[in-house]
């Protein structure tokens, strides 16, 4: 075992997962590097290339970090996921840790310690990314006014809407859009020089 091997073992590293496997000799079970069990000794550790070396030599899957199975996440990884999409599909709505926690069927302590843990940031930092990632999406359709992008996406005014979405994008959201409809128009100038048509003649090739 190299020295970076067992780095990866003591830590959990998850980008080493199929890189290679390691067996506890004590219990014969095979390992994913990120496997949360990892209070080991290194001298009971052994390493395998393949999944296909352990389990010929006697290794059995462990039954945490299920190596046999190449598309599992553990629990808490499963968990962080499950609720970003739940966030992501309910942003208009009223969200706080006991509304996630029931919908999660977790404790919401439990469910807020593992998502900073997993995520280095807290749940309601990604509550408020998730709207301004549907607030600028609505921000491309100039018939919707920034109060009504501030409502759809659950903020209770357009002021708090405004203050979080600079926070978090770098400017208002009139700003955003004034951008946005400025990078595309100059993108459609550029296509139609490409092409070498004037604007006019661009609108007949469309009609």
């Amino acid at each position: 075992m190299t020295k970076e091997q067992w780095i990866a073992v003591k830590t959990g590293d998850r980008t080493c997962d199929g890189q290679f496997y390691y067996g506890v000799k004590t219990v014969k079970r095979v390992c994913r590097p990120s496997c949360p069990k990892r209070s080991y000794d290194p001298r009971q550790i052994v390493i395998f290339n393949t999944l296909r070396e352990a389990l010929e030599q006697g290794y059995v899957p462990c039954p945490r970090c299920h190596p046999d199975a190449p598309g599992w996440v553990d629990p808490k990884t499963e968990a962080v996921q499950k609720t970003e999409d739940y966030i992501r599909a309910h942003c208009a709505e009223k969200l706080t840790l006991s509304v996630l926690g029931e919908a999660m069927h977790l404790d919401k302590s439990y469910l807020a310690r593992t998502y900073k843990k997993k995520t280095g940031r807290t749940l309601m930092d990604f509550v408020f990314l998730a709207r301004c990632e549907k607030a600028r999406e609505m921000l491309t359709h100039p018939e919707k006014t920034v109060s009504l992008i501030a409502s759809a996406t659950g903020f209770a005014t357009a002021s708090h809407f405004t203050q979080v979405f600079r926070r978090i994008v770098g400017c208002t959201p009139s700003e955003y859009r004034a951008r946005y409809f400025k990078s595309l128009e100059a993108e459609t100038k550029n296509e139609q020089e490409n092409y070498g048509l004037s604007p006019s003649q661009s609108k007949e090739s469309e009609d």
